[in-house]
């Protein structure tokens, strides 16, 4: 091989590689910043995430001991950030929202939205809808969105029939410190 055809046979490589290691590149730095802001908002309300998935466009996480479910979504200049004390709810159902679209030959079901209700405990209170997709801002194709809904509806349903408990000692309220006087012994007096 003369050092011609080496130098071509490095740039095609190196055009053909390029597009796929930017393409990883940006994947990676967007699962870290989406999983940034979930466990920023977890840590506001003093939650730790101990269970996520990315898909698309979110995060969704959850805190197993707090019994805390968190949501992130980012579209271009559309943000959604949800918090729910799952402790509110006594189910969780994925509502699949999609329409028959008829060909000559063929029949094709178009999923226009996709979302996770939570059923509240309380009579009289909403239902919370997280939205996972939706076909007027996220992409055209669902991108693995619908096994994500499915997995975590049942996780979460498994969740809400069995909640953690809390440690010996503590308990599920924020911490809260108080000082209490310390009983003191009454002191003898020391005749003199």
């Amino acid at each position: 091989m003369d050092l011609g055809t080496i130098i071509i046979t490095l740039v095609f490589i190196a055009i053909v590689t390029v597009p796929f290691i930017l393409t990883g590149y940006s994947r990676k730095r967007k699962k870290k910043n989406l999983f940034h802001r979930l466990t920023q908002m977890a840590g506001n309300e003093g939650c730790t995430i101990t269970h996520h998935e990315f898909c698309a466009d979110f995060v969704i996480g959850l805190d197993g001991m707090a019994n805390r479910l968190f949501f992130y979504k980012k579209v271009e200049t559309l943000e959604i950030a949800k918090s729910l004390h799952l402790r509110e709810f006594k189910s969780c159902k994925v509502i699949n929202s999609n329409r028959t679209v008829e060909n000559k030959k063929e029949k094709y079901y178009v999923v226009d939205k996709l979302d996770l209700i939570f059923y509240p405990t309380e009579k009289g209170a909403p239902e919370i809808s997280i939205e996972l997709y939706n076909d007027e801002y996220d992409s055209l194709t669902l991108t693995g969105e619908l096994q994500l809904a499915e997995k975590w509806e049942k996780l979460l349903n498994e969740q809400l029939k069995s909640p953690p408990k809390p440690k010996a000692g503590t308990d599920n309220r924020p911490n809260v410190t108080a000082s209490l006087p310390a009983k003191q012994k009454p002191r003898k007096s020391v005749a003199a």
